[in-house]
């Protein structure tokens, strides 16, 4: 892992901080169906996908980590707790860039490194209390979990003025307002079942739209989460979409109509619906770990 960590410091190199300084929410917070042919025959041709750039190589062994650890819905902490130099040395990454070069990155390129933060450091800091049932058992009755200034990222968002920064400081304070793109709520993950399924590759720049909308449709799709029933006239969602209701408002006027985005086979049904009261699934606050 150190030479694979070497050689992302040299790609990175002009945004790295040198490493011999030795410097070192409950949160306020899967595919659909196939489009039908009528919507597909109108669809825009795609942009040519963008070249990665030199910085979203720096989520290379982020990606590598989460290739081998996700197993469907589910993360394997207990083998990532044996065997942590790679998660170790991708923080290690993050905490070494360079504040004015990160602020000089493209408004993807720091969307991206922030969804990934959160998650990395989300699972670190399960690692870090391993094992554990809930992630929710790493804070106590005075501080949550997502409270706790444990992430040394705060150079990067000065204006929070802080060194250290909680992971609602990174979902609320820098990712909701900064890019306001309610799609990042089913791209982070907080331990938990009830959570969307953390994504088995890193998000970069070059990919980031693409990520973002599979990720919403994975996540609309999956009945653990999100239960659209035509047959019984139902709508079940999660209450992320009750704790982040502003968000969806927002962009599509109501939680409904943004569902309906990503769901264009439903839409005619959900506008049909619109007497039936939305109803949220119960979180799962049990912990997302593979089950031995």
């Amino acid at each position: 892992m150190m030479s694979r960590f070497s050689a992302l410091a040299a790609i990175s190199l002009p945004l790295l901080a040198c490493a011999a300084s030795g410097a070192s929410p409950a949160p306020d917070r899967a595919a659909g169906s196939p489009l039908p042919t009528s919507v597909v025959a109108q669809a825009p041709v795609p942009a040519p996908e963008a070249k990665p750039s030199a910085f979203d190589a720096i989520h290379g062994p982020w990606s590598a980590i989460l290739a081998k650890h996700v197993r469907g819905g589910d993360f394997d902490y207990a083998t990532l707790a044996k065997e942590r130099a790679g998660l170790d040395a991708y923080v290690a990454a993050l905490e070494a860039v360079n504040p004015d070069a990160f602020a000089a990155l493209t408004p993807k390129e720091r969307f991206a490194f922030w969804i990934n933060a959160y998650n990395a450091y989300t699972v670190k800091r399960v690692v870090d209390g391993y094992p554990v049932k809930s992630i929710r058992d790493l804070g106590d009755e005075k501080t949550s979990v997502w409270d706790r200034d444990f992430v040394p990222l705060g150079r990067l968002f000065p204006k929070l003025a802080k060194d250290k920064l909680t992971l609602n400081d990174i979902e609320n304070k820098i990712l909701r307002p900064t890019f306001q793109d309610a799609r990042l709520h089913a791209a982070v993950n907080c331990a938990s079942k009830g959570c969307p399924a953390l994504r088995a590759e890193a998000f970069t720049s070059a990919k980031l739209d693409a990520q973002l909308d599979e990720q919403v449709k994975r996540w609309l799709a999956d009945t653990t989460r999100n239960r659209l029933d035509r047959a019984k006239s139902s709508i079940e969602v999660s209450k992320v979409f009750e704790w982040f209701a502003e968000d969806f408002q927002r962009e599509a006027g109501s939680a409904r109509a943004w569902i309906a985005r990503f769901r264009p086979e439903d839409k005619d049904w959900l506008d049909a619906q619109k007497k039936v009261e939305v109803k949220f699934v119960e979180y799962d606050w049990a912990l997302n770990g593979v089950q031995p």
